[in-house]
C-alpha cells in the first residue's frame, strides 16, 4: 500500500504526521497516496536510505523519461 510513511520522500514528525520533501505538507502517516506521482519505494545502500534529495532526483529522471516517450510517440503519428 502506497503511504506517506512507506515513501523515500515522507520525513517522520515527532507527533505522528510525515512531511513531504516534495511539496511541504504534513498529513498522517498511513494515508493512502496511491494518486501521488512523486511516491517512491524507500531504497537502501549499507543498510542506509538514500538521501531525500535522492529520492527526488529518481523521481524527477523517471517522470521526465515518461514525458519524453509520449511526445516522441505523438509526433511520429501519422
Amino acid at each position: 500500500m502506497k503511504t506517506c510513511y512507506n515513501c523515500g520522500l515522507g520525513m517522520e514528525d515527532n507527533n505522528g504526521l510525515v512531511s513531504c520533501y516534495k511539496y511541504k505538507t504534513l498529513s498522517e502517516s498511513q494515508e493512502e497516496k496511491s494518486y501521488c506521482i512523486y511516491y517512491i519505494e524507500k531504497i537502501f545502500e549499507d543498510d542506509e536510505p538514500l538521501a531525500l534529495m535522492q529520492y527526488l532526483l529518481l523521481v524527477e529522471q523517471e517522470l521526465g523519461k515518461r514525458k519524453m516517450k509520449i511526445s516522441i510517440n505523438n509526433g511520429l503519428r501519422v
